[in-house]
């Protein structure tokens, strides 16, 4: 996508579970007639005297005002919230270990004038859908001891009148109790409606799950997006060296009222993606490379995290595998990558903003436009660079993919939340680059933000470039050997 914030989630589905067991924090969801879902949370403390919980995340779309959408908080006699509205603090206070009752209103609070962000990243609840993701519903405990174990659970007292699904949960519609940890239902998504059909996808032996609304050639669309995912998310995965993939919620919806061609965000196992209504197929080849993008965030923004300020390696390194992983798989040919790529080029040397720091980007992100596309850019393009540069040095022997699964299983050995930093990256790519010329070029190219200046020599011989305006041109001038670099293994 562009325009999403990727997140570490647990695997969807795989860690919620049911049981009688009495969680930590009880939920009881009921969904209004008023357009609203009422929420009852029944706290067991795990902490003397006080808990401390947040509601929301402004950078989550970049909704500052997001706490607009709790109403009505309450708490159980004998006990008492304080609530500050700026940071979404609430601090509920009790004198002893009996369970406190919390109450309050989930509102719809996006409007047309919000454009993408109200529909992506804001709740919706109508009288005929809802979509709210965990982060706007539930409340996060911040415990003063984080290694203590807190258990969640979700159960509907009153359903919505329409079909739902639960990526946290998938199997489960909303007729049973889910139980798990609160970090797996926080950044997954709840949504529903009388139209949403869902299908599961069987590959490799583990179920995924499409979960669509479909306005125009339902039949030729759901096929059409089944077979996509199967055949995409199977070339990752091996691409990725796990050819046995982890199930995944690929979640597609109409925008409401805006002609966007489409958006939305990673789900860390997950994705929920809006596409403009007026479409008559999902499967445009920019749509392709957008749901290829939001795939490969389950790796590059999940197994492999990385500081908010560093987008050029979380959203831009995500881009060029995104073309690498498209191309092996079939579903990008040389000509789109050429175009493409080529576009990337073009709108990056003549942005006014190219040469930005890049510590001054994530303070401007939200603004959008080429704020918001520069990570991307100049990830995408520093990418490309390196794997020239590797192919090279090695004299084809590797390539950038090797240095992707090197940390990948860094990552991993470090267990769930590191992140990765521009150090680490620098180590790691010292294996297969002189350490004092890859640490030189991530300063130039990505601290200070200078634009790389291509020749050809830079370039392994599939390749040729030139200059116009300041502007590099890419050729490939062997469809042979460019196809060679992107297949299986390469």
């Amino acid at each position: 996508m562009k325009y999403i914030l990727a997140l570490l989630v647990i695997v969807a589905g795989c860690s919620v579970h049911h049981t009688k067991s009495p969680a930590n924090l009880q939920y009881e969801l009921s969904f209004e007639k008023t357009n609203n879902i009422h929420v009852k949370l029944t706290y067991k403390p795990v902490e003397m005297g006080s808990t401390l919980f947040t509601y929301g995340e402004p950078r989550f779309g970049g909704q500052p005002d997001i706490i607009r959408g709790l109403t009505d908080l309450k708490v159980s006699d004998g006990s008492r919230i304080m609530f500050n509205d700026i940071s979404r603090e609430i601090t509920v206070f009790y004198k002893d270990s009996l369970p406190v009752t919390i109450e309050y209103n989930i509102i719809d609070t996006h409007t047309k004038e919000q454009g993408l962000r109200g529909e992506l990243f804001r709740p919706i609840i109508m009288n005929d859908y809802v979509y709210c993701h965990g982060i706007n519903l539930f409340l996060n405990p911040v415990l003063r001891n984080n290694k203590l174990n807190v258990s969640q659970s979700v159960e509907w007292k009153s359903l919505p009148p329409f079909k739902l699904f639960q990526s946290f949960d998938p199997q489960n519609n909303g007729s049973r109790i889910s139980i798990g940890r609160p970090a797996d239902f926080m950044y997954n998504l709840i949504t529903g409606a009388e139209d949403m059909v869902t299908d599961e996808v069987d590959i490799e032996g583990n179920r995924n799950y499409l979960v669509m609304r479909i306005i125009k050639n339902k039949d030729l669309n759901r096929k059409a997006v089944a077979e996509y995912f199967k055949q995409y998310y199977t070339g990752i995965s091996r691409f990725w060296n796990e050819p046995s993939p982890e199930p995944y919620c690929l979640i597609l919806q109409p925008f409401l009222s805006i002609d966007h061609n489409i958006g939305g965000m990673g789900l860390g196992s997950g994705f929920a993606g809006k596409y403009s209504y007026k479409a008559d197929t999902i499967l445009t080849p920019e749509r392709i490379f957008v749901l290829s993008h939001e795939i490969g965030h389950h790796w590059i923004g999940g197994k492999i995290d990385s500081d908010i300020n560093d987008q050029w390696f979380g959203e831009g390194f995500n881009d060029y595998f995104t073309y690498y992983t498209l191309l092996m798989t079939g579903l990008m040919t040389p000509d789109q990558f050429e175009r493409t790529f080529n576009t990337v080029l073009e709108s990056h040397y003549t942005a006014r903003i190219k040469s930005l720091p890049n510590d001054s980007i994530w303070p401007n992100y939200w603004k959008m436009g080429d704020y918001n596309k520069l990570p991307y850019r100049r990830g995408s393009i520093f990418a490309f660079f390196l794997d020239n540069q590797i192919r090279k040095l090695s004299n084809g022997g590797k390539n950038i993919r090797d240095l992707m699964l090197s940390i990948k299983n860094f990552c991993i050995n470090k267990g769930v939340g590191y992140q990765l930093s521009i150090n680490d990256f620098s180590q790691l790519a010292s294996e297969f680059i002189p350490a004092d010329t890859v640490k030189a070029e991530i300063d130039r190219y990505i601290v200070k933000g200078e634009p790389i200046i291509f020749s050809g020599e830079m370039l392994v011989d599939a390749f040729s470039v030139s200059m116009k305006d300041d502007v590099p041109i890419l050729r490939i001038t062997d469809k042979g050997k460019f196809e060679s670099l992107f297949s299986t293994g390469n």
